[in-house]
């Protein structure tokens, strides 16, 4: 009869990650897993099979979510997790690292005859990217409470809508409510890579996570008068391409001189959009990122004053839409100590930073006590076939959070 301990012995991470690589891969490179499809469903299924291997009851929550149980006295969960799905053309480790890394800290433990004093869970939570429908966290969001009914109706460029692609995999979205389990657990933890250049850059193997940004996201319009290029003087022109331009420069200066911002411009537009035509109207989008609830509230403050004065200087208008604004997630500080100690036992110091990144953590670490840790990502290349982590520091990953978890249910 093959126990928990022999199962542990069988696999390894450097394996499950080539494994899981292959589904979902596509042709010219990369991996495409998305929300509600038979990729996504073979590697959860895969990983919930090498569970049931280590001896945990493994089960699919009504968002999708898959959480392996380690049986243990009862008590308040401490729960690795991370996801599975991609987006379009992702590498092999964003995420899935969490979930598989998890996995291996596991057959760790296990081989050590370590046994929990509280449950111990492993998750992947349904759609973290939001790459099919643009629901993106829908399970973690799910799992806290969230309310994602407007979620529902979103659809694919198919047209289908999550409500009927759960349906198609026997989920009945009206029960969407049963995958509230978060006051299950005491504590989280996912291993990530860390999706930038920080800890490449400076030859750290390790980074332990204080808080994942906040984030602003806002769509500005300025309104000025189209006119002829070549007949109106540059005194009379109001241009708004310029008083664009202004608050794009004044967006770089602020993150440049603020080390908790970061400030981008990813799509704008200038219209009517002639040669000969000076912009009576331009659209853009902002994306403002801050660590800290202080810095947060500043940037959003600065933010409206900045655009205010620039488009009254220039003698324009402009209208601002917050679409989203996502607060800063500070981690728990016991759960940090716990890294860092875990990391120490290992031989290595690691490097407080935060996320700019959005994950998982971020929703639970709302309404639980949450931790995240970082490997390096060669060239902080992330969602991209590139993307890639030296082996050795995947394990370390892995083993850091196996001690951490054995600190945290003991």
């Amino acid at each position: 009869m093959t126990t928990a301990v022999d199962a542990a012995e069988q696999h390894t991470l450097a394996g499950d990650l080539e494994a899981a690589a292959r589904i979902g891969a596509v042709d010219g490179g990369g991996i495409s897993r998305f929300a509600w499809t038979p990729e996504l469903v073979e590697v959860t299924q895969r990983v919930a099979a090498e569970l049931e291997r280590l001896g945990l009851a493994v089960e699919t929550d009504a968002a999708g979510n898959m959480i392996g149980r380690w049986p243990a006295p009862p008590g308040p969960a401490v729960m690795a997790a991370s996801h599975l799905d991609t987006v379009p053309r992702g590498g092999p480790l964003d995420g899935v690292l969490g979930v598989l890394g998890a996995v291996e800290a596991v057959r760790i433990l296990r081989r050590e005859g370590f046994e929990p004093k509280r449950p111990i869970w492993i998750g992947s939570f349904m759609d973290e990217e939001g790459s099919r429908f643009g629901t993106a966290l829908f399970g973690s969001r799910a799992f806290c409470g969230d309310d994602v009914s407007a979620a529902l109706d979103a659809r694919d460029p198919d047209g289908i809508c999550v409500r009927d692609a759960m349906r198609a995999q026997g989920f009945d979205p009206a029960r969407i409510g049963d995958a509230e389990r978060v006051d299950d657990v005491g504590a989280y933890v996912e291993l990530h890579i860390e999706q930038g250049p920080v800890l490449d850059s400076r030859g750290e193997r390790l980074g332990v996570v204080e808080a994942i940004c906040g984030v602003l996201g806002y769509r500005v319009v300025v309104h000025g008068e189209a006119n002829h290029a070549g007949t109106t003087p540059s005194e009379l022109r109001r241009d708004a391409l310029v008083g664009a331009s202004r608050i794009v420069l004044a967006l770089r200066e602020r993150a440049a001189s603020r080390p908790d911002l970061s400030a981008t411009v990813g799509r704008i537009r200038a219209l009517p959009g002639a040669t000969n035509v000076i912009p009576g109207r331009c659209e853009f989008t902002v994306d403002l990122r801050a660590a800290t609830a202080d810095a947060f509230a500043g940037a959003r403050a600065w933010f409206a004053d900045m655009v205010s004065a620039v488009v009254a200087d220039e003698a324009l208008e402009a209208t601002v839409e917050c679409d989203y604004a996502v607060p800063p997630t500070p981690m728990a500080p016991q759960v940090i100590e716990a890294f860092e100690a875990a990391a120490l036992a290992e031989g290595i110091e690691p490097v407080r930073m935060a996320s700019g990144a959005g994950h998982d953590a971020m929703n639970v670490g709302r309404r639980a006590p949450a931790g995240m840790i970082f490997v390096p990502s060669r060239g902080g290349i992330s969602h991209s076939p590139q993307e890639w982590t030296a082996t050795e520091d995947c394990e370390l990953g892995a083993r850091v959070l196996a001690s951490t978890l054995r600190r945290l249910a003991s």
